[in-house]
């Protein structure tokens, strides 16, 4: 993926430097919007590379889903709804990357909603999970 992208930059860049004495280019103000436009194509291929690593790993695309899901909640002012669907994926993964981020997600979740104290013993049950399995290593 980032040979595709230098590749790109590299024909926008020739491409550009081709043409601009064609436009009759002021150097130093053309050159500037050059330079600004190939940053801005460089900052668009890094969102790509971005959401490709994301999205080529279904551990950290649940993640993405699950805090998507859970600002979601949050915009439409029904935040506690987060906490439900943060549960089924505790109830439903066996995966440890996945579960941790449940429960931390969870944990903030019942916390921001004025549930303290169910959000310690729902992070105290991931922080032994954890232990669980630190030990097993």
């Amino acid at each position: 993926m980032k040979s595709l992208k230098h590749m790109m930059i590299g024909a926008i860049a020739c491409t550009v430097v081709a043409y601009a004495p064609l436009g009759q280019a002021k150097a130093p103000e053309d050159l500037a919007t050059m330079q600004t436009f190939l940053e801005i194509m460089d900052s668009y291929f890094g969102i790509i590379d971005s959401t490709w690593e994301v999205s080529s790993s279904a551990e950290k695309a649940a993640i993405m889903q699950m805090q998507k899901i859970r600002e979601i909640h949050e915009d439409r002012g029904e935040k506690a709804r987060a906490a439900g669907v943060l549960r089924e994926v505790l109830e439903n993964s066996r995966n440890p990357t996945i579960r941790n981020a449940a429960y931390m997600l969870l944990g903030d979740t019942l916390k921001e909603t004025g549930r303290s104290d169910e959000a310690l013993e729902v992070l105290k049950q991931g922080l032994s999970e954890n232990i669980k399995a630190a030990g097993r290593e």
